[in-house]
This record gives C-alpha cells, sequence and structure tokens, in this order.
C-alpha cells in the first residue's frame, strides 16, 4: 500500500465527503476517487458504503483507519528522525578530553553552547590521556578530542585546530621566597625542584617545558614527574616543588599555592580540537562549528 493513498483514504474517512477531502488534500474530486477505487481493488475489500450523497466507512475501512493513521505517524517519525540526522541535530558524538581540560575556558563554553543549540544530539565523554586520544580518533574509537600539543606517529591523520592559547605560569608553594614577586623570569627557577608534566602522556608539552628551561640558561632538577597538571598543582601545595604549569590551573585555588606570570612573553600551553581527516558527521560538523565559532579557525570547516 502506498503512503499517499493511505493519507487520502484517512481524510475521506474523517472528512466521510470526497468534495471536502479533496479540497483538504488541495487534489481534485476524480483522481481522489480513482485513488480509493485502486486502494480497495488492491486491498480486495469495501472501505465505504456510498448511499446516495452519504459515505461512511465499513467495517474492513473502521480497521483500515486505525492502523493507517498509526502507519502515516511512524512514517512521520521516521521522516524527522532522518531529516533531523542528516541536519546533524541527533546523534551520538564520542568525544575526548585529557583531566584538565574542563578547568578551561573553552571546553566548558563549547560543551555548554552545543548543548543548548543541538540538545539531541548525545555527547559521550571520555576522559583519555592525550596519546590515548590520538590513537582513538586515528582508529575511529573517538569522533573529537581536546588535548594540548604534543609528537604522536598517527597525529598526521587527524585535523587539528588550536581554540585556546593558554600562557604558561609559575605555580609554587606561598611560603616560597620567589612568591614575593609579582612576575618571574624562567632563570629564577634555576635550582628549584621541579615537577614536571610526564613526557609518556604528552611529548609536547614536556619537551617544551625543558627547552624553555634550556633556552633560559638551565636545565631543571626534576624530582617528579606526574600524569595529570591537577596532580602537579597538589604536589606543589605539598611542598614538593615548583612547575610550570597553564594558566587555567589557577581556578583550582588550592591553599599554599601561588601562581605568578612568566617574564618572558609568548609561552603558552596551547588547546588543540582534533578529528580524523575526512567527511566528518553532520553531528560533528556541528559540534566542531560551535567549538570554532569566532575564531579564524572556523572558515577552515568549509571549503
Amino acid at each position: 500500500m502506498e503512503l499517499r493513498r493511505l493519507r487520502y483514504f484517512v481524510a475521506v474517512a474523517e472528512e466521510l465527503h470526497f468534495g471536502r477531502a479533496a479540497q483538504r488534500l488541495h487534489i481534485s474530486q476524480p483522481p481522489l476517487s480513482q485513488q480509493i477505487q485502486a486502494l480497495e481493488q488492491e486491498l480486495g475489500v469495501a472501505l465505504f458504503e456510498r448511499a446516495g450523497h452519504r459515505t461512511s466507512l465499513t467495517d474492513a475501512g473502521r480497521e483500515l483507519l486505525q492502523r493507517a493513521r498509526a502507519l502515516l505517524e511512524q512514517a512521520e517519525a521516521a521522516r524527522t528522525a532522518v531529516q533531523r540526522l542528516g541536519r546533524g541535530e541527533s546523534g551520538v558524538l564520542q568525544l575526548g578530553f585529557t583531566g584538565s581540560l574542563p578547568l578551561t575556558p573553552v571546553m566548558p563554553r563549547v560543551l555548554h553552547d552545543f548543548r543548548l543549540a543541538f540538545p539531541g544530539v548525545q555527547l559521550q565523554l571520555r576522559e583519555l590521556s592525550t596519546h590515548e586520544q590520538i590513537a582513538r580518533l586515528a582508529e575511529g574509537g573517538l569522533d573529537v578530542g581536546f588535548f594540548r600539543p604534543t609528537q604522536h606517529a598517527q597525529l598526521e591523520q587527524l585535523e587539528t585546530r588550536v581554540v585556546l592559547r593558554d600562557p604558561l605560569v609559575v605555580a609554587l608553594h606561598a611560603a616560597n621566597p620567589l612568591a614575593r614577586r609579582k612576575r618571574l623570569p624562567l632563570a629564577a627557577l634555576q635550582g628549584e625542584p621541579f615537577i614536571l608534566y610526564s613526557r609518556s602522556v604528552s611529548t609536547g608539552l614536556h619537551d617544551q617545558i625543558l627547552a624553555l628551561c634550556l633556552e633560559a640558561g638551565f636545565r631543571p632538577r626534576l624530582v617528579q614527574e606526574v600524569h595529570e597538571m591537577p596532580t602537579i598543582v597538589g604536589l606543589v601545595a605539598a611542598g614538593v616543588g615548583v612547575a610550570l604549569v597553564a594558566g587555567s590551573m589557577q581556578r583550582i585555588q588550592v591553599p599554599g599555592v601561588a601562581f605568578r606570570p612568566l617574564v618572558e612573553s609568548g609561552a603558552t600551553a596551547d588547546i588543540l580540537l582534533a578529528w580524523k581527516r575526512g567527511q566528518a558527521s553532520p553531528a560533528l560538523r556541528n559540534f566542531l562549528d560551535t567549538a570554532l565559532a569566532g575564531t579564524s579557525s572556523a572558515s577552515l570547516l568549509h571549503p
């Protein structure tokens, strides 16, 4: 049975008048009558009883009316669902992030704006290391990820955009004499016990901090490597040492920890948005547009 014929049938069954049903459907009456006759021939039963100018449903017609309404509702629901999926208004996105990213201004803003604009898309969040994200993005286990720059063999399979340049700041115990200064040159940290981001988690930030220290004339005296920036801040509060961390870590406000900007300018812990090269799903395109809104990178999504 064609859906078009079922729609015609429902209109006649509800109006019980071929003329009014034809007006409702914006067609002329003869084609409507022909379509109803064709439907009756297809089913092999009479759907209407016609007595003069009166039209009424047969028992078969009443049964079909109930089922036709349900079928048409299901067809409309299917059409709507497919269209919403095609527009990226529904579906599921697997999103990865490193542990410090929720403390930055960018990830909470993007998630908030996307949920408001596309409430029908389910975001499944995965807290993963940078290297785990890159591997899963390349293999299709993640749709999009937030992490800091690093080196990885599969990185060339991904598209990346910088969504935030997070300035590096010095984290040190409030009792450290260096905390009395408003700004610190990197050279002032020479000889201090250093807590560093683990190279096994993110080679980029680890190597960047080492290079900055060498440029300032010293090699840091490493006492501890950790996997997460919030852990670094906790160890600084415990007096284990000093560290260079992303400025967004100041939001933690751990008692006993002082954050001081660097005298040197341009040292940042960038945050990248990454996804696999190739055609993105409509939901992912909407997410990328939301994430890159207001940045020069946004125009790169749609050549």
